[in-house]
């Protein structure tokens, strides 16, 4: 039904998924790993990302939790792969959560703004982080990544204009999917597909 509610009202995205089908859930469990993974996919492709994850995970004994982080030693976790800030983050992340200023389960009864408002309030979290654990570990229907680059971009390659313009980008991007309300996740999700498809990945 969102699908298909989006699909009536934008022609662009009822075109992808006439082609690719519906989009994949991209779902991740709403706990701390997502949380580092996230951080850890930051400016770098994807595959780069899960690769140090990946590395991160095998030097945690196979569970990537609070306790296990804060037990490797800063050399430890930079020999994952991790650059000194992405280090610096996760291991705060960590910090935060045993000394409990933070609480991951704590995000899943708030509203989108509330929850939005903890997460970007730690160390090294922004929006672009904030936006997708809301859509993927959260599971929340109309959250828009308007710094995320694959949406961009995709939208640009979709729609055949340039919606990169300086400082005005994210409103140019907000006035675009404006139409995808209240279904902006799965807008977003349709066009990583077309992005993705695009680039044979």
């Amino acid at each position: 039904m969102k699908l298909d509610h989006l699909c009536r009202r934008d022609s662009k995205l009822a075109s992808i998924r006439r082609r690719l089908g519906d989009p994949p859930a991209w779902k991740r469990p709403a706990n701390l790993a997502t949380f580092v993974r996230i951080i850890l996919e930051q400016q770098v492709s994807l595959a780069s990302g899960k690769a140090t994850f990946d590395r991160l995970r095998s030097a945690c004994e196979g569970t990537i939790n609070a306790a296990r982080i804060l037990n490797l030693s800063e050399a430890a976790i930079k020999a994952c792969g991790l650059t000194r800030q992405k280090t610096r983050y996760v291991r705060q992340l960590a910090d935060d959560v045993r000394s409990r200023r933070f609480s991951v389960a704590g995000l899943s009864p708030l509203s989108d703004d509330e929850a939005r408002e903890r997460i970007t309030a730690r160390l090294g979290l922004g929006d672009w982080t904030a936006d997708v654990y809301l859509m993927m570990a959260l599971g929340r229907d109309d959250i828009l990544p308007v710094g995320d680059l694959a949406l961009v971009t995709g939208l640009e390659e979709i729609d055949g204009v340039t919606y990169r313009d300086g400082k005005n980008t994210a409103d140019n991007i907000l006035e675009r999917t404006e139409i995808w309300r209240p279904y902006r996740s799965w807008g977003t999700k349709l066009v990583w597909a077309a992005y993705l498809d695009r680039r044979k990945r």
